[in-house]
């Protein structure tokens, strides 16, 4: 007669392996959370702040990713009274979005000179993203130049959806002038777009992610949904603006998951500043 052996809560000597497997296997798995954890801090930190104030001008941007990193991006360089404003979206998502987003922000700081405008910064990024062709990603970017103490703002839109500049009256124009996305064209062209932010002006940056966010019925939120909420925030605050844009977005979406990065970047001049020339005198 066959020997019956008792298992219940025994691990048999044949089970001793696969138990170690799933051990290294947790193991491993918590250590590239860790790992991707570590990666989204450093990628915030090089974005810069995410709220503060120059002046009359203030500036707030948020990103959620729709996976692990985002490939999106926004980042804030200040020197002075000015700041370099970046927006965009690196083609793909996750890790390796990510760490090309390494690569730009050092590129960002680089080419960042007094000499340079957005265009000429557009111009040298676009250069050394073709030159690492094939491995180098797509790139989309809107690069713009703020004087915090004049408000006036000189920008690049490298491929990107354009930006809205809501006037206190409640004009919209939308920031078409640049060139191709970066890293597609070699010795592509860019142009220089020029404007002055007014008191009570809000300029708002987006990507594809906000624009083509769906809900449940599969309707996408579309630019005049972000345009009518721009048109309906009361805050006086960047900050306040971005979250309202944030919470509207939530509710069109009704619960459905992400299916994109979501990021936004708010520039808004103080209705009460005085204007440039009176500042200038």
């Amino acid at each position: 007669m066959p020997q019956s052996s008792m298992v219940g809560s025994m691990v048999l000597p044949s089970d001793v392996p696969l138990q170690d497997e799933r051990d290294s296997l947790l193991r491993e798995k918590l250590d590239l959370h860790s790992q991707l954890f570590e990666a989204a801090q450093i990628q915030r930190k090089l974005s810069g702040p995410r709220e503060f104030r120059r002046g009359c001008l203030q500036f707030a941007s948020e990103v959620f990713a729709a996976r692990f990193l985002p490939g999106d991006f926004t980042s804030f360089l200040q020197r002075g009274s000015k700041v370099l404003v970046a927006h965009g979206d690196i083609a793909g998502k996750g890790v390796a979005a990510g760490m090309w987003f390494t690569n730009l922000a050092g590129l960002l700081q680089s080419y960042d000179r007094p000499s340079s405008d957005p265009a000429k910064i557009a111009s040298e990024i676009n250069r050394h993203l073709c030159y690492l062709r094939p491995i180098a990603p797509f790139a989309t970017a809107f690069l713009a130049r703020v004087d915090c103490n004049l408000g006036e703002l000189s920008y690049c839109n490298a491929g990107h959806f354009p930006p809205i500049l809501l006037r206190a009256d409640g004009r919209t124009e939308l920031l078409e002038t640049g060139g191709p996305l970066l890293g597609a064209i070699g010795g592509a062209r860019f142009e220089l777009g020029k404007l002055t932010l007014e008191p009570g002006d809000t300029l708002v940056a987006y990507s594809d992610g906000v624009l083509e966010c769906p809900n449940t019925s599969g309707d996408e939120f579309g630019l005049d949904r972000i345009v009518a909420a721009l048109r309906g925030a009361e805050s006086t605050l960047a900050q306040g603006t971005l979250m309202m844009l944030l919470a509207t977005l939530q509710d069109f979406a009704n619960g459905s998951p992400l299916c994109d990065d979501v990021s936004l970047t708010v520039i808004q001049r103080d209705a009460t500043c005085r204007h440039p020339e009176e500042l200038a005198g």
